[in-house]
């Protein structure tokens, strides 16, 4: 038997290479057979013509391929056209609600064969959307239902796997109320997952770059008749974070919007292109809300705004209704200052007495910086539990209502505490294009404590104890406080009771009274404090000129001293003239008194001299050059309330009510007759 170990076995290989080769050219004839079917079954127009009925029977708007068109077969079966655009609602502003500078369609191979259009994804690259509504509740992007089929079956819905988006211009209009905005995407991915769709984007307000990252509802949601489009979003930039989280309500309720936003930013910058109202809060800003909208009413609930810190809880109610659109809110905080959010400046002491020229009391820079009140109603109210005011005293438990239309703005009532007392009052503005804006002011305050005003005003080294009243009803024309005060009209009352002069304040007093009753009183402790025990002035003004006929009057334990003159509030001047009066039953020498001082001057530093007798001249003269430290002297009477006038029974000389004030005695008001108890004599 012949050994066969050793015999080679031969090989099969090169077989198996043609097999396949063969196998191979066939599958490719078999493609290119398909593809050759499939390009002569289904060219670029037809396919075209295919996509723009399924888009046109899902929206109810023309679809149309203007431009060139090309096709692939591999891998996907794709469309690619130039100058693509979707008809706009009848009643836009234009004829294309958007238009694609070029488009590429990735549509279903089966879908296709079964003469049916499912898109896999679109990619557009440079496009010009408009987003508008007439104002009248119609909105361009609400689509018409889809037009019934009228083969044996209904064309299938509208699918849309993939997003691309690059380089878009999208406007949006309102043509109710004449505004528009711009938003350019840079770039935007849509890409479904589930009943949801992720969003990635990036666009530009501006110059302000935002980024987006979420999920929204599947495009075909728009166009199935569902009633609602969910969201959960969330847009950042540089210094500015927003979450939303809700519903567009799409379909019958194309017009509302329920959602859950928060806000959080740091720089104004970044919403300055947003809104430019929002670009002036004080930072950082946090708000949280929860929005509702139905149509024209947005409503703004559970809301909670923090500016710098500070937070207002409360809810906002905006109608844009038209002709005559409304807001309406009402917010609450626990504690608030002004000065942390830039309104006014912090309370500094008073200069001293030559230290430098003095400002005038009212200058020029306007208190009214716009030109018209909001052309819309207002009604807001406000409730602070503690509200900081710089140069005030703490206020608490502020409440105050304003309302504001055509042109007139009323805050009523405004009541708040202030300095151990209450305060009550309201305020009126009647502002117009073209014309210097009215101001009527109600004010009255109820046993404020002198002491705590000291502490706020003079650095508390002034005053001891005290309670002052003030009642004051003004109107006025102007914008700057000179043009105010100087049109004043009304009158201003006020009286302090049982107040003390310590330090500065005593010093000056006793230099022209305290120390004449020192000489005539030897035994009183010149250490003592000066008590007033009551101080009334009333100001009756007329075009910024209060006339005084002993409507300004103080009385110590000793003595009582009443006022004549002028004190003009359009000049920034004042002029009067002080008589003391020794009080019945002391054991005084009126012969010994200072019978005159006289107070002249501009209000801002007014000057005071006194006409004593025989050798008490030149000691009252010590105390002359210290006085000339402004209205300091005349704190206690020219910050006054007709009320309490009563109750320290005292009565001004002028008028009550508002009258011309009495006539001056033939003497020229050498001589008073002073009312009880300053008259020594009967």
């Amino acid at each position: 038997m012949a050994d066969t170990a050793g015999t080679p076995v031969p090989k099969r290989r090169p077989r198996g290479w043609r097999i396949a080769g063969i196998v191979l050219a066939v599958i490719v004839l078999l493609l290119l057979a398909a593809a050759i079917g499939l390009r002569m079954a289904f060219p670029p127009a037809r396919i075209a013509a295919l996509l723009a009925q399924q888009v046109t029977a899902a929206t109810g708007r023309a679809f149309r391929i203007e431009g060139d068109l090309s096709i692939r077969l591999l891998p996907t079966i794709a469309v690619r056209a130039d100058d693509v655009a979707l008809a706009n609602a009848e009643w836009g502003s234009r004829p294309d609600m958007f238009r694609f500078r070029r488009a590429a369609f990735d549509v279903s191979l089966r879908d296709l064969l079964d003469r049916r259009i499912r898109i896999l994804s679109i990619e557009v690259d440079g496009a010009d959307v408009l987003l508008e509504t007439d104002g009248a509740g119609r909105y361009n992007w609400q689509m018409a239902p889809r037009e019934p089929s009228t083969g044996k079956t209904e064309a299938p819905p509208l699918a849309l796997d993939r997003l691309l988006l690059s380089q878009v211009h999208i406007s949006y209009r309102n043509a109710g109320q004449g505004t528009s905005r711009d938003v350019d995407i840079e770039s935007l991915d849509l890409q479904g997952q589930g009943d949801r769709d992720r969003l990635s984007a990036a666009f530009k307000i501006g110059p302000q770059r935002w980024t987006v990252e979420g999920d929204v509802g599947r495009p075909a949601t728009l166009l199935s008749g569902a009633d609602e489009w969910p969201f959960n979003l969330r847009l950042a930039t540089g210094g500015a974070l927003v979450t939303a989280r809700g519903g567009l309500g799409v379909g019958p309720r194309t017009g509302t919007l329920s959602a859950s936003l928060t806000v959080r930013a740091d720089n104004a910058q970044a919403l300055s292109q947003v809104s430019k109202a929002a670009a002036v809060l004080p930072m950082p800003v946090e708000a949280s809300v929860d929005l509702q909208r139905n149509r024209d009413e947005w409503r703004f609930d559970a809301l909670t705004l923090s500016l710098a810190g500070q937070s207002l809880h409360g809810r906002v109610t905006w109608m844009a209704t038209r002709p005559t659109p409304s807001l309406d809110a009402e917010l609450s905080g626990a504690e608030i200052d002004l000065g942390k959010w830039g309104v006014g400046r912090s309370a500094s002491k008073p200069a001293a007495a030559g230290s430098g020229p003095h400002k005038p009391v009212f200058g020029d820079v306007p208190l009214f910086t716009i030109e018209s009140l909001p052309e819309f109603s207002l009604r807001v109210a406000l409730g602070v539990d503690r509200l900081t005011v710089p140069g005030l005293p703490l206020l608490s438990g502020v409440k105050a209502r304003a309302v504001s239309d055509k042109g007139h703005l009323t805050i009523e009532p405004i009541s708040f505490g202030a300095a151990g007392g209450e305060v009550k009052g309201s305020l009126a503005i009647a502002l117009g294009k073209g014309a210097a804006p009215r101001t009527e002011v109600q004010l009255t305050a109820r046993s404020l404590s002198v002491d705590a005003l000291d502490g706020m005003w003079g650095g508390g080294k002034q005053f001891k104890g005290g309670r002052a009243n003030l009642a004051a009803k003004l109107s006025m024309t102007g914008r700057t406080p000179r043009s105010l005060a100087a049109s004043s009209n009304g009158d201003v009352q006020f009286s302090v009771r049982d107040v003390a002069l310590a330090g500065r304040a005593a010093t000056l007093d006793r230099g022209i009274v305290a120390r004449l009753l020192d000489v005539l009183l030897p035994k009183q402790a010149s250490h003592e404090d000066l008590v007033v025990q009551c101080a009334v002035a009333r100001l009756p003004l007329r075009n910024g000129v209060a006339p005084i006929d002993r409507s300004i009057a103080m009385e110590t334990r000793q003595i009582a001293v009443a006022a004549i003159g002028q004190i003009d509030l359009a000049k920034q001047t004042i002029e009067l003239e002080f008589r003391p009066r020794v009080k019945k039953g002391l054991d005084l020498n009126p012969g010994s008194l200072v019978q005159l001082m006289l107070l002249k001057g501009p209000l801002e530093s007014p000057e005071l001299s006194i006409d004593p007798k025989g050798t008490v001249r030149q000691a009252a003269t010590y105390g002359v050059a210290a006085a000339t430290g402004g209205l300091s002297l005349l704190a206690p009477t020219l910050l006054g309330d007709a009320g309490v006038a009563k109750d320290c029974g005292l009565e001004a000389g002028a008028a009550k009510g508002g009258g011309k004030a009495q006539a001056q005695p033939a003497d020229g008001g050498r001589k008073f007759k002073l009312l009880r108890p300053f008259e020594s004599l009967r």
